[in-house]
């Protein structure tokens, strides 16, 4: 099935997703893991780039319209994104310790024990507060978590992570501790983003989308009972027709409702080189202006073949 848009319409996000609306509940299912929602924002991405040959263009129009062959959205699933997708439950080790780190981070901060690095300076102009401290923390280095479980499942290799809090701003160092080359593994959970990102000093960048639930902290305290024991002690200090008693059930519902997973998709790595050198204030597709000088390449052009990770590994590691 080919699905025409023009330019225009391509380029709304939402008109994609529309245009899509009618195959999401199948590529989701062909996904394994992902939601309506979330696999739509992958393939906008891919569809961004031209990865898996999804997308094509009219040619010899004046107006060309964005061709979309759907025929080939269950193929590009099952070789580029359920290989490199890596589930993470609320029982994992280092998901708890991610979980202790991000909390920790935000204390440290405010009471002056440690500070911010460099980019987490320039990426945001005001003051964040604790949760967005926190939450900022856990997403940014839950990567590095999905990469450790990818190479131990997919190739055997162990690796360590660092999970120090330095003190002062220091230059990036690599995230894998012991490392030949500084490596920078970088995640978002902005699925439609087609931009893998590096700081300045980084050899090598690894690019990873996390798929996280909004209320991924209710989870894991529901996860060990500790909401639970909020609600119960919340609901027998209230009278009964209080007007928020309703809300408890609802809240315990909701939170229960779901299992806790965090799907991630390690999409490859590159060597980080000056001609992907972006400057500060560049303007550049689907992202707008760069903040801060640093490594920035198209996702398509990663390295991810099972070859090209074994090379890594015997380089880098």
């Amino acid at each position: 099935m080919i699905i025409e848009m023009t330019k225009t319409g391509f380029n709304i996000k939402k008109n994609v997703r529309i245009a899509l609306g009618d195959y999401l509940t199948e590529f989701s299912r062909e996904s394994g893991y992902y939601s309506n929602d979330e696999i739509g924002s992958l393939i906008i991405s891919a569809l961004r780039l031209g990865d898996g040959n999804i997308l094509s263009i009219e040619t010899n129009k004046r107006l060309p319209k964005r061709l979309i062959d759907t025929d080939l959205i269950i193929p590009w699933i099952r070789q580029r994104i359920v290989p490199n997708t890596i589930v993470l439950k609320t029982d994992d080790p280092d998901l708890l310790r991610l979980a202790i780190f991000s909390l920790a981070m935000p204390y440290k901060m405010f009471q002056g024990t440690t500070r911010a690095t460099a980019t987490e300076k320039t990426r945001r102009s005001k003051q964040r507060d604790f949760e967005q401290i926190f939450s900022d923390t856990f997403i940014g280095k839950i990567g590095e978590i999905a990469f450790k479980k990818f190479l131990l499942d997919k190739f055997a290799h162990k690796i360590d992570l660092d999970w120090e809090i330095n003190a002062q701003i220091a230059g990036f160092k690599s995230d894998i501790p012991g490392s030949k080359m500084i490596v920078s593994i970088k995640s978002t959970d902005t699925l439609d983003s087609i931009w893998a990102e590096a700081p300045q000093n980084a050899e090598i960048g690894i690019f990873v989308k996390v798929a996280i639930p909004k209320d991924f902290f209710m989870k894991i305290l529901a996860h060990i009972s500790s909401l639970k024991k909020f609600l119960r002690f919340v609901e027998e200090r209230l009278e009964k027709n209080d007007s928020v008693s309703g809300l408890l059930n609802f809240i315990e519902e909701t939170a229960y409702g779901e299992e806790m997973q965090i799907k991630a998709c390690v999409l490859g790595y590159y060597k980080t080189a000056p001609e992907f050198l972006k400057r500060k204030g560049e303007e550049i597709p689907f992202l707008g202006e760069v903040h801060e000088d640093k490594f920035m390449i198209e996702y398509n052009r990663l390295l991810s073949t099972d070859s090209d990770w074994l090379t890594f590994i015997k380089t880098a590691l």
